[in-house]
């Protein structure tokens, strides 16, 4: 462990103490790598865990399929006041929106991006979970390209997810149920923090009213070592599932650890047709464009004018960079405590899905502080503890 990093852990120790917290881990790592809730070792363990693979043992009843199936339809149904197709005719390319609207148009809009290999339906709780806390936070979701319902493509390149962005924002923002200048606040998972953060710094003056940047479990030093070992990754996901369930099943023993939130996630991975059910994205396709998707992600959080929140499953994970932006106060950052089975606390790197809740108390609770301000308000410093500590204003 570096200077700096028991530096940093230990200016979290002392803000905590001052305000009477709960303390983070006493056993910090020798290794700043050793976290096991980090992306790289979620890829091992998801790739080499026996435990992970699909078996052939008896198959579950169909109807608990059905079940399933019908379920999550009905929550696209319901939960989402604006289901659209977007086309960007210049590109031959279209996109698939969800859109929950707030109280009032001129209510703060989520605008959330997902990772690669997953879709929109991974913010489907966070998202329930959410609307439960007020109504004054509209939700807007969609599936990047190659995922999803969005179109097939074999083009990759973080730049590309970007000229996505910039069309999906200026088609939103044109709708009638957005009113104009109503403030946005951008959040995305893993791949899809990077491609926010890449969009900010490629527009620093937007024509859109965006006062925020939320990043989840995503840090680039740790994105850009994960890479080399996503070819393992890839071999090693099972190729199809016979049924809903039995990937579901996977998913819990590999990826995440929440059922209730898969159950919702999982069906929109697959293609819901005769026989068995296969990935409806091909993650093979993405390789050759890895090395521009984490490049500079650091540096392009940091420099976001508005305000900026960073969540972590674990403070472990954090590289040189953002301990330095995080200590000068550019940033806000929440940690959470890994696996801590005895709070029913469990999370891995899909922390928006294993803990739903925690993740959309701090979501809200930063943009109704920040909303409107100038970026700089935080509280403690800008450090807010693993969950179960009191956050003091």
């Amino acid at each position: 462990m570096s200077d700096l990093h028991r530096s940093f852990i230990k200016k979290i120790k002392q803000q905590e103490s001052a305000f009477g917290l709960s303390s983070l881990s006493e056993n910090v790592p020798t290794n700043i790598n050793d976290d096991k809730t980090s992306i790289s070792n979620l890829i091992k363990e998801s790739s080499s865990n026996p435990r992970s693979k699909v078996t052939n043992r008896q198959l579950p009843n169909q109807q608990q399929d059905n079940e399933i199936i019908q379920a999550y339809n009905q929550f696209k149904e319901s939960f989402f006041t604006e289901m659209e197709e977007y086309t960007d005719t210049t590109r031959s390319i279209s996109f698939q929106t969800y859109y929950r609207a707030p109280t009032s148009k001129q209510d703060t809009v989520l605008f959330c991006l997902h990772g690669a290999g997953s879709s929109s339906m991974t913010f489907a709780t966070f998202a329930q979970q959410i609307i439960e806390m007020t109504n004054s936070i509209g939700i807007f979701l969609f599936d990047i390209r190659g995922h999803g319902d969005s179109s097939p493509t074999t083009e990759y390149d973080i730049l590309d997810f970007v000229q996505d962005v910039h069309f999906i924002l200026s088609t939103f923002t044109t709708k009638p149920y957005y009113t104009n200048n109503s403030p946005i606040y951008l959040l995305g998972h893993s791949l899809g923090g990077a491609i926010l953060s890449k969009y900010t710094s490629l527009h620093p003056d937007p024509q859109f009213n965006l006062q925020g940047l939320i990043m989840l479990d995503i840090v680039e030093e740790t994105a850009v070592k994960s890479l080399s070992i996503m070819p393992q990754f890839i071999a090693r996901r099972p190729p199809q599932f016979p049924t809903i369930e039995r990937a579901i099943e996977w998913h819990m023993k590999s990826l995440l650890h929440n059922p209730e939130s898969a159950k919702l996630s999982v069906p929109h991975l697959l293609n819901h047709h005769q026989g068995p059910l296969t990935w409806k994205t091909d993650l093979a396709l993405t390789s050759p464009f890895w090395d521009s998707w984490f490049d500079g992600l650091a540096d392009n959080f940091i420099s976001f004018k508005g305000a900026k929140l960073l969540i972590l499953s674990a403070h472990e994970t954090l590289d040189k960079k953002l301990i330095i932006g995080q200590m000068q106060g550019k940033y806000q950052l929440v940690v959470f405590g890994g696996n801590n089975s005895k709070n029913n606390n469990v999370s891995g790197h899909f922390v928006h899905e294993d803990l739903p809740k925690q993740t959309s108390v701090c979501v809200v609770e930063f943009i109704n502080r920040t909303k409107g301000a100038d970026g700089k308000k935080d509280a403690l410093g800008g450090i807010i503890p693993k969950w179960g500590g009191k956050i003091h204003k």
